[in-house]
C-alpha cells in the first residue's frame, strides 16, 4: 500500500459514463481495487437505459457508488436553472471560470453550451464536499469537469483509452489541448498508447504508462492439449463488432483453413454495429455452419469459451495515421493467456508489448487472412509446444498484468496526487 496517508473522508470522483457495462470488465476491476485499497469513491455514469453487466458489480456493491448524470438538453437546462437558484455565488464563479477557460479557444455558441453542461455536472455533484481528486476514463467527461476541477482546486487525472471507433463522437483537437494543459497526469496502458496520445497533442511529460490489470482469480487456468486429428479446432475471438477489430480477416482465414482441410469452428464474442454485416459476409463465403456469433456474454460464459477453445485470435487492424482507433493493450489477450488459451494477434498498437512472440503467443501482420491461417496451422503442427506456450502465457499475466500488481501501483499514484496535488514522473 502507498506510504501516503489520505483523509478517511476524502473522495475520489471517477468519471466512467458507460458504467456498468458488460464489455468493459476492466472498469469493474479498477473500482474493485479502489475498494481493496480503501479509497472512497463515487462514479459518474451516463447509462441512458439499463444494460447487461457482470454480476460482480452487484456482488461487491459497486452500484451504490453511482451518481447518474444524463447529458440530455432538458437535464442540462433544468440543472443549470436549479444551480443558479440554489447556489448563485458558486454558479456565477463557475460560469466565469468556464468562460475564461473555454471562450478564448472556442466559438461563442460552443462556449455557452459548454458552460451549461459544466453547470449541470457541477449541480449533480454539489453534495460532495470532500472531493480530493477527479479521475476520468472519458475524454469528453473530463472536458465537462475541467472547470469544476479548476474552481474547486481539485487535481484532474485522465486515463486515455485510445480513440473511439469511427462513427462515434471524438473530442476536437482544441478541447484535447485544454485537457492536456490542465490535467496533472495522463495515464495510458502501453507505450503505443503513449505515442498516440503524444501525436494527438497531449504533453509527453505528463504521460505515465500503467497497464490495465486482470483479476486472476476470475480466470481459472486450464492447460488444454492440442486437438487431435479427428477433433474440430475451436477458435475464439473476443472484441466489439467494429471494422477496426478485423473480424472480416478472421472469417477469410477460416475459409482458408476449411479449404486446406482443417476442421474448424470460430466463436466470436462482442457487441457492436458491425454484426449484421459480418452475418451477411459469413453467408456469402459459405461458413454458416462454421461460425457462431455470441453477444452480451457474462464472465462465466466467456470463461467456458476460453477453456473449451483451442486458440484465441485477435485480428485488430492498424491505423497508420495514429489518429484512428487502434488496439492499445487488448485486455482480452491477458484473459486468454490467464485461461490457458494460446493467443494469435496482429502486430498493431500495444499488442507486441503484451505478447512474447513464439514464446507465449504468435504475432502476425494485420490485414492478412493468409498470415492468420498460417499461424493457426503452425501451432496445430506443433502440439508438443502447447504446454510451454500455455505456462509462459499464464506467467506473463501473473507477473505483468495481475490486478493486484497494477492495483497497488494505481493506488500509490492516486493517493500521492490526492495528498500532494501532483504526481512524481
Amino acid at each position: 500500500m502507498s506510504k501516503h496517508i489520505i483523509d478517511k473522508n476524502a473522495v475520489l470522483l471517477v468519471l466512467a459514463p458507460r458504467f456498468p457495462s458488460i464489455n468493459q470488465p476492466w472498469m469493474d476491476t479498477y473500482l474493485e481495487q479502489l475498494q481493496h485499497h480503501e479509497i472512497t469513491f463515487k462514479v459518474i455514469a451516463e447509462n441512458k437505459s439499463p444494460r447487461k453487466y457482470h454480476e460482480k458489480v452487484d456482488r461487491i456493491g459497486l452500484g451504490r457508488h453511482i451518481i447518474p448524470v444524463l447529458m440530455e438538453n432538458i437535464n442540462i437546462i433544468y440543472s443549470s436553472l436549479l444551480s443558479s437558484l440554489f447556489h448563485p455565488r458558486v454558479t456565477l464563479s463557475l460560469a466565469r471560470i468556464t468562460w475564461t477557460i473555454f471562450h478564448p479557444k472556442l466559438k461563442f455558441s460552443v462556449s455557452l453550451k459548454s458552460m451549461l453542461q459544466v453547470l449541470h455536472c457541477s449541480y449533480c455533484i454539489s453534495h460532495l464536499e470532500q472531493l480530493k481528486l477527479i479521475h476520468s476514463h472519458s475524454e469528453l467527461f473530463c472536458y465537462y469537469f475541467l472547470p469544476i476541477s479548476v474552481q474547486r482546486r481539485i487535481p484532474l487525472i485522465l486515463t486515455f483509452h485510445g480513440l473511439l471507433p469511427h462513427g462515434l463522437l471524438q473530442l476536437s483537437p482544441v478541447r484535447r489541448q485544454l485537457l492536456g494543459d490542465y490535467a496533472v497526469c495522463i495515464l495510458v496502458n502501453t507505450n503505443a498508447a503513449k505515442q498516440q496520445a503524444v501525436t494527438l497533442g497531449y504533453p509527453e511529460e505528463k504521460i505515465k504508462v500503467l497497464p490495465q490489470g486482470l483479476p486472476l482469480e476470475e480466470f481459472p487456468f486450464v492447460s488444454k492439449p492440442a486437438p487431435q486429428h479427428n477433433e474440430t479446432v475451436q477458435l475464439l475471438t473476443v472484441g466489439r463488432y467494429h471494422r477496426d477489430k478485423g473480424h472480416a480477416y478472421a472469417l477469410l482465414a477460416l475459409r482458408r483453413l476449411i479449404d486446406r482441410g482443417v476442421d474448424a469452428h470460430w466463436h466470436f464474442v462482442g457487441v457492436g454495429p458491425d454484426k449484421k454485416r459480418l452475418n451477411s459476409f459469413v453467408q456469402k463465403i459459405g461458413l454458416i455452419e462454421r461460425v457462431t456469433f455470441h453477444e452480451n456474454l457474462d464472465q462465466a460464459a466467456k470463461n467456458v469459451l476460453y477453456q473449451q477453445c483451442n486458440l484465441f485470435i485477435l485480428p485488430s487492424l492498424n491505423d497508420r495515421t495514429l489518429r484512428g482507433p487502434v488496439e492499445t493493450q487488448g485486455v482480452v489477450l491477458q484473459e486468454a493467456q490467464a485461461s490457458g488459451c494460446i493467443p494469435i494477434a496482429t502486430r498493431v498498437g500495444g499488442i507486441p508489448e503484451c505478447i512474447n512472440d513464439k514464446e507465449d503467443g504468435l504475432l502476425v501482420p494485420d490485414r492478412s487472412h493468409r498470415a492468420i491461417a498460417d499461424a493457426i496451422c503452425y501451432l496445430l503442427a506443433r502440439p508438443e509446444q502447447w504446454p510451454s506456450y500455455q505456462t509462459k502465457g499464464r506467467r506473463n499475466v501473473e507477473e505483468r498484468f495481475s490486478a493486484d500488481v497494477i492495483g497497488e501501483r494505481m493506488a500509490k499514484l492516486l493517493t500521492e496526487v490526492m495528498v500532494k496535488g501532483h504526481f512524481s514522473p
